[in-house]
């Protein structure tokens, strides 16, 4: 079916459900008494998508939410597990999995190259730094997932949506848990929090913390330790301050820290050529590697690198509201954060290989096909200062703000790559990219309820005016070690060569306009149209030659129509739940990678045509000033998403409900338009969409036992995730599917302890969570496993109130 015809389906649809549900309400509310709703069914969450407290269910933007219980009920243990809970969503490692790569609606952060994330995560509504983005899911109150653009009412602009993680605020009552988990793998895990008064009503303390500790799933025969671990601490500072009515103060300090090996990147294939591989004469060296790989199995690896993921990060949040008035009120956020993120990995899959002398590297000698190591250490600022108030007899809500953020590079950035480098012979520089950000934005909401002419109908709009500003120092270091600053940089000391300043800037409006119309207590609807951008960036290291147009790459943007149905009813006494949001977005201006551009082997200035692409991308034949990771980002497409989110409830008794969400995503290239000097490099003539799967499917059913009191509350949750197969750069991760499971049983005895057992993925299923290498001119294809079977038990406890 043509792209628009789908959509146009999927709009009617929606709309057509929506004629229908509002029969049904009235002859609910016809009848002489109405059904008391069974508690299966309920599932109320309180979301903050539009900077209020609202229900989920009253909320014109397409939102999947998780409570407290709910992220404890289905062993939610850090960003990744979200996954399996929300479809539509796609989360990955960027090289290293403390560095979330998020995936909305077909927008996620570049595979490689520092371009704007298109998905922003915020921790008590600051954004989180683009690099080392994975927050810890313990303690928290709710997590929010908006999908769509984003950013005239959140921080930051971004294309594709914003994840939401609210920590659990202090409160007025002497309260708190010990929870502690054991599981294979050796898997520790405990964590708790303690919510202290100090003054009743005025001022309050929570602590909270976690502690994780598991061997590696993956079994390293080479050099270094078993991959797939666990290693890390977290530790949070709440404090509430209400001195007096009308002022609300609160601070959050939090730490986190993690010493592991990292993820196991797996090779499993070898393209037959010709490539980099046979180029250089390790193609059937790689060939029998890969033999051995999949004779061991994909929990078993061989890797040359001694590898490490380490992270630090310390934040402080501040939050503070004054009441200016009955109707008028001043919110102002200010966010500080230090992030540090160092990993290496053999990202290739592969251990040292022997040249046989069928390329360009002599017989018999040792070579590294690829490695992989980031490091980043950044402060980040960010203040947002809000005015909200009420007009018109409550009828006009208004918003006006401003938002600033200013991100620093404060020790060693960059990136050490080595490709088909001969250890202990040659090796590759660490590549440094200094990044310096600075945003600033004005932006302007009202909503105004119509309900004199309809009732239940509200009208939206928001509107806001945002500048970026980038500056990069960047350049190649002496040595492969990180050991130069940004003031080295700056200042070019011989142990940075060819270091460089360059500038970018971009400015543009978005905006937000809409309707919603909430008809009754069952049933709610919206239309919106958005305007999203997200900014654009420089590419690294210096370039040189015929590359060096492409230094710095501009914003790109979108146009979307989302429309939404939200209905809770009942048939007989089963209550159901359908929820429906289809939604179409164009986008212009689309960040394209090109990959491949590295200096090849035989690539020679004095030899006929040595100097042609693809031997040499720049045309030096020097590989030091190749694009980082041989990848540049070019403004090269327009595309168009659409596709629908789907989600629904049906509760036959009080004691048994059954859930599902899906999305199912139509994507489209409609133009590409790459310039002359890369052409050589696209194997496809159309916009790649990376990091996306065109259909995910959620499936999970909850069982409230029939156990006496005196055993305790027994309740069965069985989920099911199901995703297509996922693009990622020359690689195709398969589609596969997962089953997780859990049993609780809270207050157990009558006491204030809860136990749980839980087994994830139940059928130990093989499948590729995300792509490391995928590289058809490498020659290369690897990546990550998802977590095998794991199983545990869990015990918690809770005391006071």
């Amino acid at each position: 079916m043509h792209a628009f015809g789908l959509s146009r389906l999927l709009i009617g649809s929606a709309l057509g459900t929506a004629a229908f549900f509002p029969m049904i309400a009235t002859a609910q509310d016809s009848a002489e008494t109405k059904p008391q709703r069974s508690t299966a069914s309920v599932d109320d969450i309180v979301v903050t998508a539009r900077r209020v407290a609202e229900s989920l269910q009253s909320t014109p933007v397409s939102v999947t939410a998780f409570s407290a219980d709910t992220l404890r009920q289905s062993t939610i243990r850090d960003t990744q597990d979200l996954l399996v809970k929300t479809p539509g969503v796609f989360l990955a490692g960027s090289g290293g999995r403390e560095n979330t790569n998020f995936s909305i609606r077909g927008q996620s952060k570049a595979l490689a190259g520092n371009s704007a994330a298109a998905v922003i995560s915020y921790f008590a509504e600051v954004p989180s730094p683009t690099v080392g983005s994975s927050i810890p899911t313990y303690d928290l109150g709710s997590v929010q997932i908006l999908k769509g653009p984003q950013g005239t009412l959140f921080g930051r602009n971004t294309t594709g949506g914003a994840i939401l993680y609210y920590p659990t605020a202090p409160s007025y009552e002497w309260e708190g848990y010990v929870q502690g988990t054991y599981g294979n793998y050796d898997t520790r895990l405990m964590e708790g929090a303690l919510n202290l008064p100090i003054v009743a009503d005025k001022l309050a303390v929570r602590i909270a913390g976690q502690y994780q500790k598991r061997d590696g799933w993956t079994k390293n025969i080479g050099i270094g330790g078993d991959a797939d671990d666990l290693n890390s601490r977290a530790l949070r500072g709440s404090v509430l301050f209400e001195p007096f009515e009308g002022l609300t103060n609160s601070t959050i300090v939090d730490y986190y820290r993690n010493r592991a090996v990292g993820g196991g990147s797996v090779l499993f294939n070898i393209l037959p050529g010709p490539n980099a591989l046979s180029a250089t004469g390790t193609l059937a060296a790689a060939r029998e590697q890969l033999a051995l790989q999949m004779a061991r199995g994909p929990r078993v690896i061989n890797s040359d690198v001694d590898a490490f993921e380490r992270v630090n990060r310390f934040g402080v949040t501040n939050r503070t509201e004054i009441d200016l008035g009955p109707d008028v009120q001043v919110v102002n956020i200010f966010g500080y954060r230090h992030t540090k993120v160092d990993y290496f990995s053999s990202v290739d899959g592969l251990p040292t290989l022997i040249s046989d002398g069928t390329g360009a590297i002599p017989a018999g000698l040792p070579v590294t096909v690829v490695g992989g190591r980031q490091r980043s250490d950044v402060k980040q600022y960010t203040e947002e200062l809000q005015l909200r108030g009420k007009l018109f007899d409550d009828r006009l809500d208004w918003l006006v703000g401003g938002f600033y953020l200013a991100s620093n590079p404060v020790g060693p950035s960059g990136t050490y790559i080595p490709t088909f480098i001969l250890p202990g012979i040659t090796d590759a520089p660490f590549n440094y990219s200094f990044y310096a950000e600075r945003s600033k934005a004005l932006f302007g909401n009202i909503g105004y309820d119509l309900g004199t002419w309809v009732q239940g109908l509200r009208f939206s709009a928001g509107f806001r005016y945002t500048w970026d500003d980038i500056t990069a120092c960047i350049g190649g270091g002496t040595t492969p070690n990180p050991t130069v600053t940004p003031r080295d940089c700056q200042t070019r000391t011989p142990t940075i060569r060819n270091a460089s300043v360059n500038k970018t800037s971009s400015k543009a409006p978005t905006w937000t306009i809409g309707f919603d119309w909430q008809a009754n207590d069952e049933l709610f609807l919206y239309a919106v149209t958005r305007r999203g951008y997200r900014s654009g960036g420089i590419n690294g290291p210096t370039l040189a030659g015929r590359l060096t147009q492409f230094q710095s790459f501009a914003p790109e943007k979108v146009t979307d129509i989302e429309a939404g149905i939200r209905s809770d009813f009942r048939a007989g006494a089963v209550d159901i739940r359908l929820n429906a949001s289809p939604f179409i977005g164009w986008y212009s201006g689309v960040q394209v990678p090109v990959s491949g551009l590295n200096t090849q082997a035989t690539c020679s200035l004095t030899a006929p045509g040595g100097t042609d692409a693809p031997r040499s991308p720049d045309g030096d034949c020097n590989a030091s000033n190749d694009p980082a990771g041989g990848t540049l980002l070019v403004n090269a497409g327009k595309t168009r998403v659409a596709g629908i989110d789907l989600s629904g409830r049906i509760a036959p008794t009080r004691t048994l409900s059954f859930d599902v969400g899906a999305t199912f995503l139509d994507l489209k290239s409609r133009s590409l338009t790459a310039p002359a000097d890369l052409l050589p490099y696209l194997r496809i003539a159309e916009v790649p969409f990376n990091l996306v799967a065109k259909t995910t499917v959620t499936a999970g059913a909850r069982w409230t036992l029939p156990l006496s009191p005196d055993v305790g509350e027994g309740t069965l949750s069985i989920d099911y995730y199901r995703s297509s197969k996922v693009r990622s750069s020359d690689n195709v991760l398969p589609a596969y599917d997962l089953v997780n499971a859990r049993f609780d049983l809270k207050q157990v005895a009558g006491s204030g302890f809860d136990a749980a057992l839980f087994m994830r993925n139940l059928f130990d299923k093989k499948y590729y969570a995300s792509s490391n290498v995928g590289s058809a001119q490498l020659g290369v294809m690897s990546g990550f496993y998802g977590a095998p079977r794991t199983y545990g038990v869990e015990l918690r406890y809770h005391f006071g109130s």
